[in-house]
């Protein structure tokens, strides 16, 4: 009994909250003429309080309607609700009738919720001079037929508009950011209205924000070096060492196709004064007629993703997705991504490749998505196409429109734009985090708050690397401004492939993986010139990543990151030897047991990459060798030694290697690759080299 007082208690406290939260601004039921509405019986309409309705006639061949102010309501910063009861009491029943709401004093804005007498429908929303008509007399049958009363509702939340017929919804839009105070009662011609009462509520516009939302500065207008007055500049991706912008700029003379009708890659450096040089087009190949843009760039700048697809003389071919790798010549035609069943039914797309090169996510519509266009998720299979889209899931999509992805280093947090979550605007930008793999299941996105976001559109939230900083586009200008919702930390590792017997850089695929489960997670590719790489490594993991290259052994490199908490950067080179007879490579990444001969499982990715080796070339024999440092007697490092090559040996064996192919020598602690005088140098020493024999 106790726990029910309790509970009862709680939510007559709530529903006490949540009504002094509520002020109604209009109460009518029409028993008195109070409230001051319009009467009069003139030659073109009638209108009267009486008998507890409001009659109004249209003696006219042309629509009327009466208006009244609501001096109370501040309909761009608060949530309201209409809600009126009436019928259509004379007349031809195939006019419309109804109210009129948003209306600027002037009449130059205004949205019409209308239906017939016929259980017809209509929605309008009149601007810049002319309709919007977002529904043109559907059926429904929420509405009762005939001179009978329906009940109108009108529920704006954020920038959400609900309209509902006898409390069944007919319609929903984000769309909307500006509402004028005026409601209007509209009546088509030759047409006779009762109203029976009219309701006009309103509550504290309550916006779901991430935490700092208020707690940063206001967006920066980038330089006239990146903005300027006479053109657009859109959609900027920043690299992830935060070095190189990317934007569009529209209709200019200087893009590569028609300036009335296009848009171009542009591209801007940061200098060592810590401003961006001029924007400069980045030229053909990936500038062609049409509409060209960034979709995102690997963390190492080696790989640009773009939208639409490429003829090989670099023309433009269709819609779709495109991947350019740059060459030692310059930079390639873009080639399509393939997509198992890629279609959308919207005009527009967007795309994004994760620093994992691996996971694409996609702006798309599609025929089981929640409303307009949705975001998917898609991953790159093994003969390098991509998997059927898959959806995000209802978190994340709505009935409305969501683009714009971006997904931060960490892999987990996704910034979008949206029109079906509550915000200020027709676009706000919006954050969540995955919470598992498997990519449909996401924290309820946050608003990022009135510093990123405006009553206008705001399309694009893209951060570095450290997540400290975002660039966005916000009325055709780039912005920068600090980003209130941190991914989670990483490391950037930069370094150079090297080819280990020559010193000379090389072109190399970079892979990195999750060195306790085995599982690759990403991929790269180094310069072709310089041998430059760069990759993004996420907390909360042990990993080993590697450079490689056909007729080479990779020697990896690990990195244990479960205690990282704070965005950090790395120089680490990479190096590959040649497989040739009398090579000897240092095994990098195999773990045992202490004082032991047993593998731990962090050593099966470094294994299997032997593994594949031996396989690729099968003629090739090799010896395995183990050393050990100075600790102990001869006979014991000697004979620990044995083991642990036999040990490895013994792996390779189990998985399909011909044992004629292998040997295994213990060498214990008599080839030190340095002095034995530290603990440092004896971790060195204590090693499992293979020789090619």
């Amino acid at each position: 009994m106790k726990q029910i007082l309790i509970t009862l208690l709680f939510n007559y406290i709530l529903l006490c909250s949540l009504t002094a939260q509520e002020t109604v601004l209009v109460n009518e039921e029409f028993n008195d003429n109070s409230f001051g509405w319009y009467e009069n019986n003139g030659e073109n309409i009638k209108c009267e309080v009486k008998n507890g309705t409001y009659l109004i006639k249209n003696k006219t061949e042309s629509s009327r309607w009466i208006y009244q102010g609501l001096s109370d309501l501040a309909p761009d910063t608060e949530n309201f609700t209409i809600e009126i009861k009436l019928k259509q009491s004379s007349g031809e029943k195939g006019y419309g009738f109804g109210i009129l709401f948003s209306m600027y004093g002037d009449n130059s804005s205004y949205q019409k919720f209308l239906i017939t007498s016929n259980k017809d429908y209509k929605l309008d929303h009149f601007y810049s001079e002319k309709s919007h008509i977002m529904v043109d007399y559907k059926k429904t049958e929420a509405i009762n037929e005939g001179y009978n009363y329906n009940v109108l509702k009108v529920v704006k939340t954020a920038n959400i508009v609900a309209y509902f017929i006898n409390d069944e919804l007919v319609y929903k839009t984000g769309k909307f950011s500006y509402y004028g105070s005026r409601i209007a009662f509209f009546l088509g011609n030759k047409m006779e209205m009762e109203i029976d009462y009219l309701k006009v509520t309103k509550t504290p516009r309550n916006i779901n924000l991430v935490k700092g939302a208020n707690n940063i500065g206001d967006k920066i207008k980038l330089s006239n070096k990146i903005n300027t007055d006479e053109y657009d500049e859109l959609v900027p991706i920043i690299s992830a060492d935060g070095k190189t912008l990317y934007c569009v700029r529209a209709d200019t003379p200087e893009n590569v196709g028609d300036p009335k009708d296009d848009q171009d890659i542009w591209y801007s450096t940061l200098e060592e004064n810590g401003e961006w040089s001029t924007l400069k087009n980045f030229g053909k190949p990936l500038n062609n007629t049409g509409n060209n843009f960034l979709v995102s760039a690997s963390p190492d700048n080696n790989s640009l993703i773009v939208a639409n697809t490429y003829k090989p003389d670099g023309s433009k071919n269709t819609s779709g997705l495109s991947i350019s790798n740059k060459t030692v010549d310059g930079w390639e035609v873009p080639k399509a991504f393939v997509i198992e069943d890629n279609y959308n039914d919207n005009n527009y797309v967007a795309y994004f490749l994760c620093s994992d090169n691996k996971t694409l996510i996609l702006s798309v519509e599609r025929k089981e998505g929640a409303g307009e266009k949705d975001l998917y998720v898609s991953f790159i299979k093994d003969d390098n196409t991509w998997s059927k889209p898959k959806n995000l899931g209802l978190t994340v999509n709505t009935f409305e429109d969501e683009t714009n992805p971006f997904v931060a280093a960490d892999n987990k947090t996704l910034y979008f734009s949206s029109k079906g979550h509550y915000g200020y605007g027709s676009y706000d930008v919006f954050v969540s985090k995955r919470l598992d793999d498997t990519w449909t299941n996401w924290s309820k996105p946050q608003n990022l708050g009135s510093k990123v976001n405006s009553p206008s559109s705001e399309l694009g939230y893209f951060l570095d690397a450290s997540g400290e900083y975002a660039y966005l586009s916000s009325g055709g200008d780039i912005c920068k401004i600090e980003n209130s919702e941190k991914p989670e930390a990483v490391v950037l590792i930069s370094g150079i492939t090297y080819n280990k017997k020559t010193a000379k850089p090389m072109t190399a695929k970079i892979k990195y993986y999750d060195l306790e489960a085995n599982v690759e997670l990403g991929i790269a590719n180094s310069d072709p010139v310089t041998g430059e790489y760069k990759i993004i490594l996420p907390a909360g993991k042990k990993y080993s990543f590697v450079a490689q290259q056909d007729n080479f052994y990779p020697i990896s490199e690990n990195l244990d990151l479960k205690q990282l908490i704070a965005y950090a950067e790395q120089t680490k080179d990479l190096f590959l030897l040649p497989i040739e007879k009398g090579e000897v490579i240092r095994l990098n990444n195999i773990f045992f047991e202490f004082n032991e001969a047993k593998l731990k499982s962090e050593s099966f990715n470094e294994l299997d990459r032997l593994f594949d080796i031996l396989v690729q070339n099968n003629e090739l024999k090799i010896e395995i060798s183990g050393h050990t440092d100075d600790k102990g007697s001869d006979e014991y490092n000697r004979s620990l030694s044995k083991s642990r090559a036999n040990s490895v040996m013994d792996y390779l064996t189990s998985k399909g290697i011909d044992k004629v192919r292998l040997s295994a020598v213990g060498y214990g602690e008599s080839n030190p690759v340095v002095a034995n005088d530290n603990d440092d140098n004896r971790a060195i020493n204590r090693r499992v080299e293979f020789k090619v024999m």
